[in-house]
């Protein structure tokens, strides 16, 4: 009796073909490991907004959100010293941003310059105001996946209170 057995072609066609399958695997999950980056920011950013706008007419305190080149920081008004801090409630400390992710800020429908993120705590002032009031800035923050990816903007509801969030496509 003669014993069959793989040939070295197969062997190496069947491996070729397990490569890809891992190569494939592997590009998709980095794809989608890069996109929960960005909605995990988008969500964070909303989630505090959304709280501290509840504080803020809990509390009759101004808040507001200061973005910065690679970062955002909320801060809250006091009245006695006439400056913006962030002292005592660690919802308030400084995020960095991933590394990849962009954004950019308008507000009134001006596109706003964003500072480098030391500044003297003194000068530090919020670019986007949330009122006591329930009032809220007219803004737009766009978080995006470099330059020109894919990403979302975030921005107050056309004739509501609410903050909403749409996905821009990339750009060319």
């Amino acid at each position: 009796m003669r014993q069959r057995g793989f040939t070295l072609v197969e062997i190496l066609v069947a491996m070729v073909i397990i490569g890809l399958m891992i190569v494939g695997v592997l590009v998709s999950v980095t794809m989608a490991r890069g996109d929960r980056e960005l909605e995990t920011e988008r969500d964070r950013i909303l989630a505090l907004s959304d709280h501290l706008r509840d504080q803020a007419a809990l509390q009759a305190r101004e808040y507001g959100l200061r973005v910065y080149q690679g970062g955002y920081q909320f801060l809250y008004y006091d009245p006695r010293t006439g400056l913006w801090l962030d002292e005592g409630d660690d919802l308030l400390r400084p995020r960095a941003l991933p590394e990849g992710i962009t954004v950019r800020l308008a507000v009134d429908g001006r596109e706003v310059v964003l500072p480098e993120e030391d500044v003297d705590p003194d000068k530090r002032a919020p670019q986007i105001l949330l009122y006591s009031t329930g009032e809220l800035s007219l803004f737009e923050l766009d978080l995006r996946r470099g330059r020109n990816g894919e990403g979302f903007r975030i921005a107050p509801a056309e004739g509501t209170d609410h903050i909403e969030t749409r996905k821009l496509e990339a750009t060319r």
